[in-house]
């Protein structure tokens, strides 16, 4: 749609500026490594939950990257993952994405500059409200299944937190 073609390639740039007017920022290491640490933790989130959600939709009853068992919880033909990362939180790949975000955002090397933080405050004006819909939409579909999830699952996006 609209923000594919027209937001997203002008948008995202946004954080650029400030390599643009700053191309050696002189960044300390410390802050390189942080940005890469958390940029990597952010893409093992994201991508190893949305991969879980995948192997055990295609095929349920086999252990996922072949170590860990699946846990759901199931009531009128439906079933739920809630153990690995789908445990930690009820939509963890959302904090994954926050994480790469402010990974890209710490490796311009100039964390005080506003425009590069654009980027991760869009995903968090995006992903909350997106968090709220699903619950939404999944109490409808899965009724009292969906209370149960919660209860195993009390966290949103950040465990411990939210």
């Amino acid at each position: 749609g609209w923000g594919c073609l027209a937001f997203y390639p002008f948008f995202y740039p946004v954080g650029l500026w400030s390599a643009a007017r700053f191309p050696d920022p002189g960044a300390p290491r410390w802050l390189l490594v942080l940005a890469a640490g958390l940029f990597f933790g952010g893409w093992v989130l994201s991508r190893g939950a949305n991969l879980q959600k995948f192997t055990f939709k295609t095929r349920p009853a086999s252990r996922f990257l072949g170590l860990f068992e699946p846990k759901a919880i199931e009531s009128g033909g439906h079933r739920l993952l809630c153990g690995g990362f789908w445990g930690l939180a009820r939509h963890i790949n959302y904090l994954g994405e926050l994480g790469m975000a402010v990974g890209l955002t710490l490796a311009l090397g100039r964390p005080l500059d506003p425009w590069p933080w654009l980027y991760p405050l869009y995903y968090v004006a995006l992903l909350v409200p997106r968090q709220a819909d699903d619950d939404r939409r999944c109490k409808a579909k899965y009724g009292p299944l969906w209370d149960e999830y919660c209860r195993l699952v009390p966290y949103r996006i950040i465990p411990g937190i939210y």
